[in-house]
């Protein structure tokens, strides 16, 4: 996963223009089912006492849940401020880290990398709590706007058994994403349960978004561990 590392310290570089107080990267990999215990024991045992060089920086491994072909496996994901984010990769590399790195490898196929910055939440901001996440992949034509109807209909709608999210994100790939809406729930009970038709004024909000949102993937995601 060297070079998906590398990438993003050229990503991270940018950071300095979001305005936004919080940010992310993330990298994308492909881990076989008889390895997916290896790989969680190791991240688990490094990140549980967390780095110095982490300071401020929360860190997430998430699972695909009925992976399809040309999807990865699992998604390692940095959130935190620019400052905080900015500092753990300006930081040193330490022998514990290479020593991470050397072992997972061993387990992985690197497939993507990138990052984004978050821009409305509503819900419990929790994510512990809400470990079952559905993701739609977007291309936006007015951001702006978007997020003036997501804001509006989301603030006075959200379930108070998950959270939603929307934000931008920056990937290597060309497939037209440009943003993201992150769907979280305690369980999949809730989820499955979760009818959002049945909200009021729903159908108008889908209507009002249709010509400026294109929907080019979704995924959902399992929670494995939140350092």
């Amino acid at each position: 996963m060297k070079k998906l590392f590398l990438f993003a310290i050229i990503l991270i570089a940018t950071a300095s223009s979001l305005k936004a107080q919080t940010i992310f990267t993330y990298y994308d990999f492909n881990v076989e089912p008889k390895d997916e215990q290896t790989v969680l024991n190791l991240y688990k045992a490094y990140f549980a006492n967390k780095p110095e060089g982490l300071k401020g920086v929360k860190v997430s491994l998430c699972q695909t849940h009925f992976a399809e072909k040309g999807v990865p496996t699992h998604e390692l994901i940095f959130v935190g401020s620019p400052e905080n984010l900015g500092a753990a990769y300006d930081s040193k590399s330490s022998d514990a880290w290479s020593l991470l790195q050397s072992e997972i490898s061993k387990y992985t196929k690197e497939v993507s990398a990138g990052m984004g910055e978050s821009i409305s939440v509503f819900g419990d901001a929790n994510s512990e709590q809400y470990p079952i996440q559905d993701i739609y992949y977007i291309n936006l034509k007015d951001e702006k706007l978007f997020k003036s109807k997501f804001d509006a209909f989301w603030s006075k709608n959200i379930s108070k058994n998950g959270r939603i999210s929307f934000g931008s994100v920056n990937t290597k790939g060309s497939d037209g994403v440009t943003h993201y809406v992150l769907r979280s729930y305690k369980n999949f009970t809730d989820e499955f349960k979760e009818d959002g038709s049945s909200l009021i004024g729903y159908s108008e909000y889908m209507n009002s978004v249709k010509d400026i949102r294109t929907i080019i993937s979704t995924r959902t995601r399992i929670l494995l561990g939140n350092w």
